[in-house]
């Protein structure tokens, strides 16, 4: 199993790394998205000042790495990943647990 958890800047290129991994057979895992499902389950709407408030709300509740156990419970151990929308230091220390992870850091030039 390889992990790769990207971290950057808003526009940094981190969709482009992953639509690459994701044409080399890596699946995609996004903590973004597991806020939207649990807005969804409690018919939320997904606006970006609701990602922030559910976000801030799971973590206050259930800890800092919360989001990050979640992708985590769905994984396959036989499978590569590429892990988007890592925001928090205790996220990145949860997927670190996993063998095989790779933290990379995305930059571009204006």
């Amino acid at each position: 199993m390889i992990v790769i958890g990207l971290t950057g800047k808003y526009c940094s290129g981190k969709s482009t790394v992953c639509d690459y991994l994701k044409s080399r057979s890596f699946y995609y895992k996004s903590l973004s998205d597991e806020l939207r499902a649990v807005l969804a389950k409690e018919g939320i709407e997904s606006t970006r000042e609701n990602l922030i408030r559910m976000g801030n709300e799971l973590r206050s509740q259930h800890g800092n790495s919360h989001l990050a156990k979640l992708v985590v419970e769905g994984m396959a151990r036989d499978k590569n990943y590429v892990v988007d929308s890592l925001r928090n230091p205790d996220e990145i220390k949860e997927l670190q647990k996993l063998p095989g992870f790779h933290l990379w850091n995305i930059t571009s030039p204006e």
